[in-house]
């Protein structure tokens, strides 16, 4: 009995001294968007200046030996480079549930999420997206989420990686790039990510859209209609309000009228993208659905008929 409870004490010694929460590594710390995970500590960080970086926004996959991705943006931007571990074991989705609650509280969109096999293969993640070796690990313990968070002091990308390896090691990746002036571009939502959010939500909201004194959209942001397009190509069935929120200094049936003026100006280049316009009914609701509780709202949000 004895021999058995010092071999028992020797294994929680052991695994307590595999894991110390005591320190970061020298000059890290954590983003002003993100607390981290109860326990994890900071085991790589890097602030990089003008860094060009690549914005995976699909799974990636490997043909011939080359790792391509159907969706990515590159940029060039400041960078913050953040690696945290958790506790031997622990859930990676857990960890990454953590962070991405944390990011349903910031103004943002999400570009593109995935979870488990349908993330691809984990050594593109490792070695060719991230280039951090600890990321790797079985596919069915990963996850991955990319975004657009609206801070203050303009964009910010951030991707967020969360990973169990098979030797129970738990990290989570997190970067934030704030591109400069002339990189920044809109960015356009994975379909497939789209079309998730369509049916467990009902509907997709986007806030930036621009529009010309004749209330038609801009030529420079018809672009992020393609992924609208796509996830309609796709779910051929599918039918969509397209609804014009607006809020100005105007009498409510001005607001209205140019409300669905904007709806009807985005049906428009749908079916200019070849969607067939009885799948799209454009409606105007100017101030009386307002999107936000305060604030101007200014705004098409497409939602399932």
């Amino acid at each position: 009995m004895i021999r058995f409870l010092l071999i028992f004490c020797c294994l929680i010694a052991m695994r307590a001294q595999a894991f110390d929460v005591s320190g970061d590594v020298e000059g890290a710390t954590d983003s002003s968007f993100f607390q981290r995970y109860s326990q994890s500590k900071i085991v790589d960080y890097k602030r990089l200046d003008t860094a060009d970086y690549l914005l995976a926004l699909g799974a990636p996959k490997t043909v011939n030996g080359v790792m391509q991705l159907e969706y990515s943006e590159r940029f060039s931007g400041d960078l913050t480079r953040i690696t945290y571990r958790a506790p031997d074991d622990y859930p990676s989705q857990e960890m990454f549930t953590h962070f991405s609650a944390q990011l349903n509280q910031l103004p943002h969109k999400v570009l593109f999420e995935c979870h488990g096999r349908k993330c691809g293969s984990s050594n593109e993640w490792a070695n060719r997206i991230f280039n951090i070796r600890n990321l790797y690990g079985p596919e069915r313990y990963q996850h991955y989420l990319a975004a657009q968070i609206d801070s203050s002091e303009g964009p910010v990308f951030v991707a967020l990686y969360s990973i169990k390896r098979g030797n129970k090691r738990v990290y989570t990746q997190v970067d934030l790039l704030a591109p400069e002036a002339g990189s920044f571009r809109d960015v356009a939502v994975n379909p497939d990510t789209m079309l998730t959010q369509l049916k467990q939500l009902g509907v997709v909201e986007l806030s930036t859209l621009k529009f010309d004194e004749q209330d038609k959209l801009t030529a420079n942001t018809e672009a992020q209609l393609e992924s609208v397009a796509a996830a309609l190509q796709k779910n051929s069935r599918l039918k969509l309000y397209v609804v014009g929120h607006l809020q100005i200094n105007e009498i409510l049936v001005t607001q209205q009228q140019r409300s669905l003026a904007r709806a009807q100006s985005v049906v428009d280049v749908l079916v200019q993208r070849g969607i067939e316009a009885e799948r799209l009914s454009a409606q105007g609701v100017g101030p009386l659905a307002p999107i936000k509780s305060s604030g101007s709202v200014d705004r098409i949000g497409f939602i399932v008929q």
